[in-house]
């Protein structure tokens, strides 16, 4: 009996329960970090607020960049026919500039982010989305006046490209005119050397052949007539569009560049997080040379 009290004795001394203290440690930690931060607290609010200081000097001290926002629509010749029905390709355009092409001249000439000695005006160019000749233009410049005034001078660069273009289409356009009145001449000359033929011939066979080439002649000219009609018609000035904004360019009130709230609140939050971690360092190193 004696012996199985001994053993129970012992068994009960394994089971005693030990208590772990892991939460308490953690809650001792917070404690002690949030009266490390309490401590240095006016270190955490002037650093903070110089580190704050220095930011809003450097954004107020920056020269503001404005930026304007405009649509283009590509200049073009409408191909269109007087006479073509309208399941025809009758809404096809020759574009004086190729709207690619475009874009590249506007920033090869205009785009000066990459001078050395000039980084304004800056000019950026694509193509709108789903489209094929209407361009989207940013321009930043130092006011929203010069933007626009930069804007004028590219629309005036590419009319005097597209002018270039137009006169030598109209030059094209009216040699061809020139030519056919010139064949309509000669034909007229023909058919009047015919008429007096056929007065003058008493062969009826004679008669019916001359008669037949009269008519030809005359067909010729009216095909001739109407080709020319084309023509004035190709130079008619609702055929030609030049290249022109797409109602207003936007402008906005405040600057796009420096975004002076995002710079202040960025080194705000900085300031605290730096500052914190500041003094978490120093105590370390205090505790550190201590032990």
């Amino acid at each position: 009996m004696e012996k199985d009290k001994k053993e129970q004795s012992v068994a009960v001394q394994y089971v005693q329960y030990v208590p772990n203290q892991p939460y308490q440690e953690d809650e001792i930690d917070l404690k002690d970090l949030i009266k490390t931060i309490m401590k240095r607290k006016y270190f955490i609010i002037t650093f903070t607020m110089i580190i704050t200081l220095l930011a809003a000097i450097y954004a107020f001290l920056q020269t503001p960049i404005y930026e304007i926002n405009s649509n283009l629509k590509v200049g073009y010749i409408s191909n269109s026919n007087s006479n073509s029905n309208s399941n025809s390709n009758s809404n096809s355009k020759i574009y004086f500039i190729e709207p690619n092409t475009m874009i590249g001249y506007i920033k090869g000439n205009f785009d000066n982010s990459k001078n050395e000695n000039k980084n304004f005006p800056q000019v950026d160019a694509d193509i709108i989305k789903q489209t094929n000749d209407l361009i989207n233009i940013k321009i930043r410049a130092f006011s929203n006046n010069e933007a626009l005034a930069y804007l004028d001078k590219i629309l005036d660069y590419i009319h005097k490209e597209e002018d270039k273009k137009i006169s030598f289409y109209k030059e094209n356009i009216k040699s061809q005119i020139k030519l056919l009145e010139i064949q309509i001449t000669e034909i007229e000359q023909q058919i009047n050397a015919l008429e007096n033929q056929l007065k003058t011939t008493k062969d009826p066979l004679l008669f019916q052949i001359l008669l037949l080439n009269t008519k030809d002649y005359k067909n010729k000219i009216l095909e001739n007539k109407l080709k020319i009609t084309e023509l004035n018609f190709q130079l008619s000035p609702l055929r030609i569009t030049k290249t022109d904004t797409i109602g207003k360019a936007l402008t906005y009130k405040n600057p796009k560049k420096p975004n002076k709230i995002l710079i202040i609140t960025v080194a705000f939050v900085t300031g605290i997080f730096l500052s914190i971690f500041i003094i978490f360092f120093i105590d370390f190193a205090k505790n550190f040379k201590e032990e």
